[in-house]
């Protein structure tokens, strides 16, 4: 079994896990602010490399729904979390890649408002399942929620409409939903968590000069060893940006807005 019971500390009950921030966002916007959601991989962590607490892991034996990215290459649910499930077949579930167009490699689906739209709709079936009670209050959140998610779909579309097929840099792949949602493109540093080659880095370099690439996103749960060296070459300014933000309208606002600022031709 993946999962262990180690510990029997109090701690509160919990109906609902999910595995990362944005998707506690969709559950509250649903179910009500005040609703418990275990966060698996909490704010600040590294996806590929956490391990749930002794915490978590009670909270999971107590939960009656478990909201899940999968995508086959998100690690921490194939290792942690799937096992367990897989024992555990009274639990719902909700599976936010299943008969998704997702990118191989790439697990960052929550980035895509589409298919946070279609994981909404899929966690409102569930959370009916479990409250049936509740049926016109949850239907109504999750319509003020789908609503929400077009004016930022609509929002995005003509912020970025001026940028159709910029580039930017990224240490990480992390953007690459949202990059095809709105017509850019994403070109990263490092991959499968390996940085580049010497070579490798000089055409990526001589790429970014001749392409007008002058910005380098970075997510802060991981290192930046060859960001400095990129950025003075090319003179990019490097931006942080945070895909694990529970406030998540907002920061895909906010990340639409910082990529049109960076990315207009200087």
């Amino acid at each position: 079994m993946g999962l262990l019971l180690l510990s029997c500390e109090s701690i509160p009950t919990t109906d609902i896990c999910v595995s990362i921030p944005p998707q506690a966002y969709l559950v509250k916007r649903i179910a009500g602010k005040e609703t418990p959601v275990t966060i698996m991989i909490p704010p600040g962590s590294a996806p590929p490399t956490y391990a749930p607490t002794a915490a978590q892991i009670r909270s999971l034996h107590e939960c009656k729904l478990y909201i899940k990215n999968g995508h086959p290459d998100f690690h921490f649910e194939q290792k942690h979390v799937n096992p367990f499930l897989n024992e555990h077949p009274e639990i719902l579930t909700v599976s936010m890649a299943d008969k998704m167009n997702i990118i191989p490699g790439d697990a960052h689906i929550w980035l895509s408002p589409l298919f946070m739209r279609t994981a909404a709709n899929r966690i409102y079936a569930q959370l009916l399942t479990l409250y049936p009670h509740r049926e016109a209050e949850l239907k109504s959140n999750l319509n003020r929620l789908v609503r929400d998610i077009n004016i930022l779909d609509r929002e995005l579309i003509g912020s970025l409409k001026d940028i159709q097929g910029a580039e930017f840099l990224t240490l990480h792949p992390s953007w690459g939903y949202f990059a095809r949602d709105y017509g850019i493109k994403q070109i990263s540093i490092r991959h499968e968590h390996k940085g580049p080659s010497t070579q490798q880095l000089a055409k990526l370099m001589e790429h970014a000069k001749e392409n007008n690439i002058h910005v380098i996103f970075v997510q802060k749960e991981f290192s930046s060893e060859p960001l400095e060296l990129i950025a003075k070459e090319i003179g990019a300014e490097v931006i942080a940006l945070d895909p694990l933000n529970e406030n998540w309208l907002e920061n895909m606002r906010n990340t639409g807005e910082a990529l049109k600022k960076a990315m207009y031709v200087r």
